[in-house]
């Protein structure tokens, strides 16, 4: 993601605008930093049911990583329309 950003700021500033940021990498970023929490977390032997917590912190992985891929498809498509015109 990181890279689309500074590709698209290195172009004009039509494409920058493009590729503002938006609320998906916020929402990402929060999914993530609350997963690897949990996961840290539940190598606590004195938690009662690390298996859940285990199981949560990847759901909470696949959502991040779901919601990166969203965040890159509508960076993409802004990015095209961008261009296009």
């Amino acid at each position: 993601m990181s890279a689309v950003r500074e590709w698209a700021a290195s172009q004009n500033s039509k494409v920058g605008k493009a590729v503002a940021v938006n609320s998906l990498g916020k929402w990402k970023t929060a999914s993530q930093m609350t997963a690897l929490t949990i996961l840290l977390a539940a190598r606590d032997r004195s938690l009662a049911g690390p298996g859940i917590l285990v199981m949560l912190g990847v759901s909470l992985l696949y959502i991040s990583a779901g919601l990166a891929l969203w965040s890159l498809f509508v960076y993409v498509k802004n990015i095209w329309r961008t261009l296009v015109k």
